[in-house]
């Protein structure tokens, strides 16, 4: 009778503890979530082949597929495909662009990556924060995450194209990481989000380079009609940048106020104040 009842129970099949973390089994199964797909990771002039064939080993292993090299086109090597181990079809299906800004150009979020926990003009977020919303706007459309350059990250004008900045918190005051482990640990966040509650956006915003358009045509006119510019013109834009990336402005909302603009320019322009036409 015992090694009946020992049978029975063993033939039952295996029901976690409310209280205990899952079985291995349901740990390892996934769901394909295709917003993973729409979530682009963009590397600036990598330093070397060898750190892109990293990355896309830890795109992989994290479920995301597509890559972007920005400003490098020496990257295509033995010496790539020798770390990407499994991952060579990432690297085959990586797209190449001369500028960050032609990367990002249709992108309708962008996630600057920075090793600095403040910085004066932009609050900095920790990517798990992030990560949440980047998967929710994925859904209407591709996404950026960008990685800047190994030894001293990204331009002012490059920063600019980001709508939000965010950084890995750690325990040291002076991090470091190479490119791969960020690439890792950030990929790792998008990799949670996607399997946990996502906040909701009613609406989807304009794609990056019609809203950086906006913000070139705000600068010009606001300029034009004697706004001087402090500290400089490239501070400027950084802050002015900040209000309008807070809104993640839809495209009928751009519309609006290049008209608004434009009308401003306009009145200079029949008083003198500057040139019309600019959209």
């Amino acid at each position: 009778m015992r090694r009946r009842r020992q049978v029975a129970r063993a033939a039952r099949p295996e029901q976690p503890h409310p209280s205990g973390p899952r079985s291995p089994s349901q740990f390892w199964r996934r769901e394909e979530r295709a917003s993973l797909a729409d979530i682009a990771v963009i590397l600036v002039e990598p330093a070397r082949p060898e750190n892109v064939g990293a990355a896309a080993r830890a795109m992989k292993t994290m479920g995301l597929s597509r890559l972007i090299v920005a400003g490098a086109d020496q990257w295509r090597s033995g010496k790539a495909r020798a770390l990407a181990v499994g991952s060579e079809d990432i690297l085959e299906a990586a797209e190449e662009y001369a500028t960050l800004a032609e990367a990002v150009e249709r992108m309708r979020v962008v996630a600057i990556t920075t090793a600095r926990r403040r910085r004066r003009t932009r609050h900095v977020h920790p990517v798990e924060s992030v990560a949440p919303h980047l998967i929710e706007l994925a859904r209407d459309g591709p996404v950026a995450v960008v990685f800047g350059r190994e030894e001293w990250g990204l331009r002012t004008d490059e920063l600019l194209l980001g709508d939000w900045w965010m950084t890995v918190p750690m325990a040291t005051a002076y991090p470091s990481l190479n490119l791969a482990q960020s690439v890792m640990l950030v990929c790792h966040e998008l990799a949670r989000a996607a399997a946990g509650a996502l906040p909701e956006y009613p609406w989807t915003p304009a794609p990056k380079g019609e809203r950086r358009r906006l913000l070139e045509h705000a600068a010009r006119t606001v300029v034009k009609a004697g706004l001087q510019p402090r500290p400089d013109i490239d501070g400027y834009l950084m802050l002015l940048g900040r209000v309008l990336d807070r809104a993640l402005l839809e495209q009928r909302d751009v519309k609006v106020l290049h008209g608004v603009f434009h009308q401003m320019d306009v009145y200079m322009h029949r008083h003198g104040g500057g040139e019309a036409g600019d959209e």
